[in-house]
């Protein structure tokens, strides 16, 4: 089925790509500030990292574009959460970690609401099935809504590790819930929720980065704070 993409409002594509922009803004940042804290050259890795990022989102999109990723290649998306997992545990991982601490990776999961803002406004366009927004069965909005006031809990001192740890586990748990409910509602031989329209809308650009960027972003996060919890307890020790 191809995408109507004239009945997508265009406030729902400014907030789409907006919301993929300050994602990967903020990552450039962090990078920036890891960079610094090694005593690294922080212009270098800014550049480079931005310039990455680019490539990254023109290269899916132009993938998306010509068509090569509407077989809806689930091992493509699974790889990529696997690279990402790879990212978050190495030694890159373990300075982004100490660059951004646990504030700000809790904080950079409220472009999650964004997100969810989004996949409603597909939804009220005709564009995506029900049961990928908070309206359906789609809860993740959760974590991105909870991120400000865990953030500032932390940043106070007004919680401990057990609070920290119930809060990541419940937002791996909600971004592992969207990525299945969306991967049932596909039309390939493992379709769940048959009701229409298949969430095709993802494999078509630029809606293509919310499995090749914001998804894989979200994931990176919660590894990053499952790292920093792992290592804070081993210390603690």
């Amino acid at each position: 089925m191809e995408l109507a993409l004239d009945k997508v409002p265009l406030r729902v594509d400014v907030l789409f790509v907006a919301t993929v922009l300050g994602a990967l803004a903020l990552v450039v940042l962090a990078v920036r500030a890891a960079a610094q804290r090694a005593g690294q050259a922080d212009d270098l890795w800014t550049m480079r990292t931005a310039m990455g990022a680019v490539l990254w989102l023109v290269a899916t999109g132009l993938a998306a574009h010509s068509g090569v990723l509407h077989g809806f290649s689930l091992p493509f998306f699974a790889a990529l959460m696997i690279l990402t997992g790879g990212l978050a545990f190495s030694r890159v991982g373990a300075v982004l970690i100490a660059a951004v601490g646990p504030v700000g990776l809790i904080g950079f999961q409220f472009f999650r609401v964004p997100v969810a803002v989004f996949l409603l406004g597909m939804h009220q366009a005709g564009q995506a099935p029900v049961q990928i927004t908070y309206e359906g069965l789609n809860v993740d909005i959760f974590a991105g809504l909870t991120a400000p006031a865990m953030a500032w809990l932390v940043w106070r001192g007004k919680v401990g590790s057990y609070a920290i740890w119930t809060w990541n586990a419940l937002g791996l748990v909600l971004l592992a819930e969207a990525i299945v409910i969306a991967a049932l509602s596909m039309p390939t031989e493992f379709r769940v929720f048959t009701n229409e329209p298949a969430s095709t809308f993802a494999t078509y650009a630029p809606y293509v980065w919310l499995p090749v960027v914001l998804a894989p972003a979200a994931l990176l996060g919660h590894l990053l704070m499952l790292r920093w919890l792992s290592s804070s307890c081993s210390g603690s020790r």
